[in-house]
């Protein structure tokens, strides 16, 4: 299935009619594939409100309108022109107290919203680098900080979610809230349901924003260790806190929440592999393609759960009807239960595709291993990436070529993979009921134009796509199916070549 033909219908749900709809987060990938999907499937909504902040020395205006052309809005852009002035921004910033907003903007907000997407997150912050170890080329973009201190965490994730909580109870025409979790939250536990379970070990919430205000920065970071229990980084605790600052307003707000598990590039919409960032399993993707991947500390047999972006995006859409006072819906956006993929089919999909779908920027044979020992693993790493690395800044110094040395960077992408190492060396089982009443809601007319087959994703296919995705949108490579054969056609060879070389090599010591 490709870019889909159907577009809006006469019956959709009354509670996107002439809504007026505020997303925070709006300009990440979530975010913003969310806001093309409104304006493209429900075309009654009456307005979109999102905040923005001026950044490295550009004002909120010209963000906005370099925000308008960004390429997801291209079919937009070319059918419905009229729908993108649907956007209206707020100068803000989802840290600050009261969002920064000023008194009119605020009043406008609580005066006119209706529904609100909250999917603002540590996330989407911080500039950081992915590089190919054994190239010279490198690559700048935006970097997950799943990582990133406690006190911004906890100032994004759960402060911020407070905040806006607060604001909600002065919207008189607020019907829906959604809260943005992670499937994740819950690391100590195997099997998670659909449901809000206590922190681990227990956080009072109100002591924990408490504490954030009046600790001084450094010494909460210190403390980062010792109070986040099972969760690996400070972003899936402080989420697990936003989780419990959600659930105890349900009865003031209707709330709903939908926990994504990794997000990946689209399988449908807006464009199939669409793909703006090089977030967790993408970037890794990326990576394998261009032949910076020889080692990946992980098991190859457990369920890597992925989830499409335009299926997140689709729960998020019917999940803001299930919002009712007094209860708490919950929706984990995972395929693991629906339908599972292993790592190592993920990474022999990966290669496949990058081997047939080459990338301009491969400088190596895309081929890797698993490996659940963490010295195999080290031993890889200094053998396949450090001493690459080394040799060519020896080769860069040597010259007095005035490059940017390649070893320092080889540190850091080392530390980011071993951060991830987490999720790839254990496995959770996400229960998935709410795909029951997705189903419900399209088979009956509801959301003609939304869909929830995962049990039908061909896997071959999605990642083939989604290849063709990051070479296209991340690459910026014009894609053509014969693009780039010779390309690696000679790095092949030449990497059949090192191997010889090598195991010649080791006959003659050996020997």
């Amino acid at each position: 299935m490709d870019n889909a033909g159907v577009e809006i219908v006469e019956d959709q749900p009354d509670i996107y009619d002439d809504a007026v709809v505020f997303i925070t987060g709006a300009t990440g990938f979530v975010g913003k594939t969310l806001l093309e999907k409104l304006l493209w499937s429900f075309p009654r909504i009456k307005r979109i409100y999102m905040l923005i902040r001026p950044k490295g020395g550009v004002t909120v205006e010209e963000r906005f309108r370099g925000f308008l052309q960004n390429p997801i809005f291209e079919r937009l852009t070319s059918e419905h022109p009229e729908r993108l002035k649907k956007i209206f921004h707020f100068s803000g910033n989802i840290e600050d107290d009261n969002f920064g907003l000023n008194e009119s903007d605020r009043a406008v907000l609580c005066a006119e919203v209706n529904i609100i997407f909250h999917s603002a997150a540590t996330v989407s912050l911080g500039s950081g680098i992915v590089v190919s170890l054994a190239t010279e080329l490198v690559f700048f973009g935006l970097q997950v900080r799943f990582n990133e201190c406690l006190k911004v965490s906890a100032r994004v994730n759960s402060q911020a979610t407070y905040n806006l909580l607060e604001l909600c109870r002065e919207m008189s025409q607020l019907r829906s809230f959604l809260y943005v979790s992670t499937a994740y939250c819950n690391p100590g536990r195997k099997y998670v349901d659909e449901q809000v379970y206590p922190t681990m070990p227990p956080v009072d919430w109100r002591q924990f924003l408490a504490c954030t205000q009046k600790i001084p920065d450094d010494y909460l970071n210190r403390l980062a260790d010792y109070i986040k229990g099972p969760h690996v980084n400070t972003y899936t605790f402080t989420k697990s806190i936003a989780e419990q600052i959600v659930n105890a307003y349900r009865h003031m707000i209707p709330i709903v929440i939908v926990r994504p598990s990794i997000v990946t590039a689209a399988y449908r919409e807006p464009y199939p592999g669409w793909i703006d960032n090089i977030q967790a399993i993408s970037g890794i993707m990326m990576e394998i393609g261009k032949g910076g991947i020889s080692s990946i500390l992980g098991d190859k047999d457990l369920i890597c759960d992925i989830i499409p972006v335009d299926f997140v995006v689709n729960a998020m859409i019917m999940m803001v009807g299930k919002a009712k006072l007094g209860s708490l819906s919950i929706c984990n956006a995972t395929s693991g239960v629906t339908n599972p993929i292993t790592w190592q089919r993920l990474g022999e999909l990966t290669m496949k595709w990058s081997r047939i779908y080459p990338t301009r920027r491969m400088i190596m044979f895309p081929n890797f291993k698993y490996r659940c020992s963490a010295i195999k693993h080290e031993v890889a790493v200094w053998v396949l990436h450090f001493v690459p690395a080394l040799l060519m800044d020896l080769r860069t110094l040597l010259l007095g070529q005035k490059k940017r040395l390649v070893t320092p960077i080889a540190k850091k992408f080392r530390q980011a993979c071993l951060a991830g190492s987490f999720f790839s060396l254990n496995e959770w089982i996400f229960k998935n009921k709410s795909r029951y009443y997705f189903k419900d809601l399209i088979s009956n007319g509801t959301y003609p134009t939304l869909y929830w087959n995962l049990e039908e994703l061909d896997y071959d296919d999605y990642v083939r796509r989604h290849m063709i995705g990051i070479n296209k949108y991340l690459h910026r490579e014009k894609f053509t199916v014969e693009a780039n054969k010779f390309t690696v056609t000679r790095i092949y060879w030449f990497w059949i070549f090192l191997h010889l070389i090598f195991y010649m090599m080791l006959v003659f010591f050996v020997f």
